[in-house]
């Protein structure tokens, strides 16, 4: 029997593997995900559980999410210089990377070695303490480098806990002045649901693409419950990196267009985002007068109108 189990066993609590032992042992810790290698057994709450319904009142900072079911979109190129666009226009913005992939360290040129949300949230310790500094002003929250293990044990966690990102949220103790632009791994999963539940504005990155295209469905489908609920986000669909010179592409964005019934937003193609992206600076210090760069400042201020009320 290990120390962790002679100190719960002296407060009375369940030590077995089973799941209802383990949900005590996590009760005790404050609901902490153990990262003891052990793997999580399957959890399904009781009839008589309950989660308290979390207060609207802590998602005070507007949250928004930028998702896709294609990989290569240009996500976390987006989410780097929206947060860059943003903070030169006034506001005060977290990025936050809920891609394991840990992209946002390369794009805000963080250190490999920083430590993320994503060991973070296994020690319980709080995000604070690893917020980065960002460009413009801004800060940035990197997911960080995790073992394939962690972030397995983190997946399990997180679909026994769709409060985590709130609960997170909150803590950080962001005011309705601040604006979090949250970056998510492509594909239907447990960070784009997380992401999704407290986001109030979502914007659908794609590309002027057959693949982009074809997803469209399914993306739909899984907005569906968030867009019918009682915090309905607003939703944008948005083509990136478009090249005008490619009749191809413009054919593409008016299937977009006719597909959704309107015109889907647009970021031109510019290789002056790419090649800040390969140097880890700020995509708009030297981006000058271009499509791109009006693109973005449309889209910021698409982003700075208020949120719905809750």
């Amino acid at each position: 029997m290990s120390l962790t189990d002679d100190l719960l066993m002296l407060f009375g609590k369940s030590v077995s593997r089973d799941p209802q032992g383990l949900a005590a042992r996590l009760h005790f810790f404050g609901s902490v995900p153990v990262d003891d290698g052990t793997p999580f057994p399957v959890y399904a709450a009781s009839a008589n559980e309950h989660n308290p319904p979390l207060d609207a009142a802590v998602l005070r900072p507007k949250v928004v999410a930028l998702v896709s079911f294609n990989g290569g979109v240009g996500r976390s190129t987006l989410v780097t210089a929206l947060s860059s666009g943003l903070q030169r226009q006034g506001e005060s913005v977290l990025a936050l990377d809920l891609d394991p992939q840990n992209a946002l360290r390369q794009h805000f040129g963080v250190d490999s070695q920083a430590s993320g949300i994503g060991t973070a949230s296994l020690l319980n310790a709080p995000w604070q303490q690893v917020r980065q500094a960002g460009f413009a002003g801004s800060q940035v929250l990197t997911f960080g480098t995790t073992t394939l293990q962690q972030q397995e044990n983190l997946q399990r966690w997180l679909k026994r806990e769709p409060r985590w990102l709130a609960q997170h949220l909150s803590a950080l103790d962001l005011s309705a002045r601040q604006t979090v632009i949250i970056d998510t791994p492509a594909g239907n999963n447990i960070y784009f649901h997380q992401a999704l539940s407290v986001a109030d504005v979502v914007l659908v990155v794609a590309q002027a693409d057959g693949a982009s295209l074809g997803t469209l469905d399914q993306m739909e489908a899984a907005l569906a419950p968030y867009r019918h609920g009682e915090r309905a986000p607003r939703v944008h669909f948005v083509i990136n990196k478009l090249d005008e010179g490619n009749a191809f592409s413009l054919d593409m964005v008016e299937a977009f267009k006719q597909r959704l019934g309107h015109a889907p937003l647009e970021v031109h193609r510019d290789m002056a985002i790419s090649e800040a992206l390969a140097f880890g600076t700020d995509p708009l210090d030297s981006h000058g007068m271009s499509l791109a760069a009006d693109d973005i400042d449309d889209l910021c201020r698409l982003l700075k109108a208020p949120k719905k009320a809750v």
